[in-house]
Parts: structure tokens; C-alpha cells; sequence
């Protein structure tokens, strides 16, 4: 008799979830989400909000790029380069490199000339290895002076990929 209790207080609690359970569905079932119905005239101002944002966007990017193109390359930092790179028109990037370039052609003519171009290419060449999960990657090199140069590629399993960049 005292093995047969555990197996119904078992059975009872199983019963009286059971229960519940069936409680909850049942209440669910006559419950009804009315969602309500978007507003014209809600839609409007939030095109009129995103359309200065965006008139906004632009005015402050051609701020930007024109405060960029009037300050000496010299006094920029890295993350200054790169942010015009990214942010800014390509022609805006190739005058910030251009006086970047005439700059230091101007302070030392004579270091310029004595590399070889081979030499150039010698102490800029980088190897670099990569472990990654097989997938689809794009993968971007950015030489010193701000040149992009970019490959998807796609890896499986166990493979390897040499990706040459010339920039």
C-alpha cells in the first residue's frame, strides 16, 4: 500500500496540470488582439521627419567635406583620412591625398627620389594569413595612402585562397 500513494500523488498532480493547462488554451482561444489600423496621416509626418533628416545629412557632409578640404592634410590624423574616405566623395579623398602628398613632397623632395619604385613595392608588400569559418567574405586593403581594393571570395571547408592585392 505504501508504493501505491506516490504513483497516485503522481497521477493527481499530472491530472491537475493537465487541467490548468487546458484552462489556459481555452482562455486564449476567446481572447482577440484588434491591432490598430495605421494613420494616414502619421505615415505623412514621418516622411516629412525622415526628409529633413536626410536635407540635414547632406548639408552637414558638404560642411565636413569643405572644412576637410581647407584644413593641411599634415595636421590629420589617421582616423580623419579614413573617415573622409568613407564618408566623403571620391574626388574629396583624392584632394585630401593629393595635398597629403605635396605636403610631404615639399618638407623632404629628397626621400621620395631616393626609393625605386621596386623598393616601394618591397617595403609595402604584406603577407598575412587568415583562419576563417567556410562562408562568403569580402575582404578590403587599404594601402597608406587610402587606396581600396576589394575581393569577395568564397571559402569551403578545409580550402585555402591566396588573394594578391594591387594597390
Amino acid at each position: 500500500m505504501a508504493s501505491d500513494r506516490p504513483a497516485r500523488r503522481t497521477c493527481g498532480i499530472a491530472q491537475r496540470t493537465a487541467g490548468l493547462a487546458q484552462e489556459v488554451l481555452e482562455r486564449a482561444k476567446r481572447r482577440k488582439v484588434s491591432w490598430p489600423e495605421p494613420v494616414e496621416e502619421d505615415s505623412e509626418r514621418l516622411n516629412v521627419a525622415f526628409a529633413s533628416i536626410v536635407e540635414f545629412m547632406s548639408q552637414t557632409t558638404k560642411e565636413c567635406e569643405k572644412y576637410y578640404s581647407h584644413v593641411p592634410a599634415r595636421r590629420c590624423q589617421e582616423n580623419e583620412f579614413k573617415h573622409v574616405c568613407r564618408y566623403h566623395s571620391t574626388r574629396a579623398a583624392e584632394n585630401l591625398l593629393q595635398t597629403l602628398q605635396q605636403e610631404k613632397n615639399e618638407t623632404s623632395p629628397m626621400s621620395n627620389a631616393a626609393e625605386t619604385p621596386k623598393q616601394r613595392a618591397r617595403k609595402a608588400s604584406k603577407d598575412l594569413y587568415i583562419e576563417v569559418s567556410p562562408g562568403t567574405y569580402s575582404v578590403t586593403a587599404t594601402s597608406e595612402d587610402m587606396a581600396k581594393q576589394t575581393h569577395v571570395v568564397d571559402v569551403n571547408a578545409g580550402q585555402s585562397i591566396d588573394l594578391t592585392f594591387s594597390i
